[in-house]
């Protein structure tokens, strides 16, 4: 819980991977010797566009899209794959999009899966369907006539392997084609290393330091992220607002090191709640925000109603003998993209943010210990 498609990025709020340049492979030419030439002048100039772009990628989802459909797409290729080494699944937490790739994109825990795919030593191969491994790879490109295979190295270690499928027109690809296609998986390597650890840091800022989960910043960014796939799945969404309705007392009365305590031992326990696919951030001192998405207005009453009830219960020991109890006020809205189409994303995140915060300011001042539910009005969007 918490870490680009159509008209609008995948990513709203990183840089993206913008202009590309891409040509189709050249007709076949009446000599086979001119075919050759065009087809090494067709790989070295699709080499040169993915270095360009290659380095202007900023974030993860936009590497694997530029991979797995831009620059195949330009390339004249029916698909790409792409395997990658993650052990201790950073790139699954940083690639929260990556279900949209399908079999295109696959994640290892063991490295032995990756150098199967390799005679010996893994090094950048050009195969055709008489090679085994076309029938392990690339199984959706049913017309394809063979595969660049491009081994992926962090140093001397194997953390990926990127394959591209070829066509008929493509089987003439020859030795200097093969070291161009090295130099792509060096180029691509490069770009992931890159990526991963600048997307990693940048996690370290979307970090609440008392609780360890999403700060505000954070939830922006998932908001909008978030917003984009309801509308491009036309599936509900829906931002609880929470408040810690007696926090301020135990702070006056117990001191900072409890309240904090009782933030962090709050926000556990509501995780516990949550799905996979749930996020939950802590937005200020006594605030946190929870994300529901493919969750209409009734289902999502029911998740709060039964994190209310369980915090209600929920007896919180200081280990040093006292045992503090803190209630939540919660507001409630959900948004349906076939109800309330809306133009502009940020928009639409300020209106829900408002009117969740309005919600629960509202079941605050009836009390606290209750949920409010607020409903997006059409004039607003």
């Amino acid at each position: 819980m918490s870490e680009d498609h159509s008209t609008e990025p995948t990513e709203p709020t990183g840089p993206e991977v913008t202009n590309i340049e891409m040509t189709a492979l050249p007709a076949e030419a009446d000599d086979s010797d001119d075919l050759v030439s065009l087809l090494h002048v067709h790989v070295l100039r699709q080499l040169r566009q993915a270095q360009r772009n290659l380095l202007a990628v900023k974030s993860l989802s936009s590497l694997v899209k530029y991979l797995l459909e831009d620059f195949p797409q330009g390339f004249g290729s029916p698909q790409a794959e792409l395997r990658l080494y993650d052990p201790e699944e950073q790139i699954a937490r940083l690639l929260p999009i990556r279900k949209l790739f399908g079999a295109s994109l696959s994640l290892k825990t063991d490295s032995y899966a990756l150098y199967q795919l390799y005679h010996d030593v893994p090094e950048t191969a050009i195969i055709d369907l008489d090679d085994r491994r076309m029938f392990t790879i690339l199984s959706g490109a049913s017309n394809a006539a063979g595969a660049v295979m491009m081994p992926l190295f962090d140093g001397k270690r194997l953390v990926g392997s990127y394959h591209i499928a070829l066509t008929d027109k493509m089987t003439s690809y020859g030795a200097q084609e093969l070291e161009l296609f090295a130099m792509l998986g060096q180029l691509v390597a490069a770009a992931l290393l890159r990526v991963v650890e600048y997307q990693r840091v940048d996690q370290l800022t979307l970090l609440n330091p008392v609780t360890e989960v999403g700060n505000l910043r954070a939830f922006r960014r998932d908001m909008l992220r978030e917003i984009y796939w309801a509308r491009r799945v036309n599936h509900p969404m829906t931002l609880l607002y929470i408040s810690l309705d007696e926090l301020a007392d135990i702070c006056k009365s117990y001191g900072e090191v409890a309240c904090h305590f009782v933030q962090r031992r709050v926000s556990q326990r509501l995780c516990s709640e949550l799905r996979a696919t749930d996020y939950i951030a802590h937005i200020s001192a006594t605030h946190f925000s929870v994300l529901l998405p493919a969750c209409n207005e009734p289902h999502a009453h029911d998740i709060g109603e039964r994190m209310r009830q369980d915090i209600d219960e929920f007896a919180i020991d200081d280990g040093r003998g006292a045992v503090l109890h803190v209630s939540l006020s919660i507001g409630l809205v959900c948004w349906e993209p076939s109800r309330h189409p809306v133009e502009s994303s940020e928009r639409l995140a300020t209106q829900m943010e408002s009117e969740a915060e309005a919600a629960m300011q509202k079941a605050e001042r009836g009390g606290g210990n209750r949920i409010s539910v607020a409903r997006l009005g059409l004039l607003m969007l």
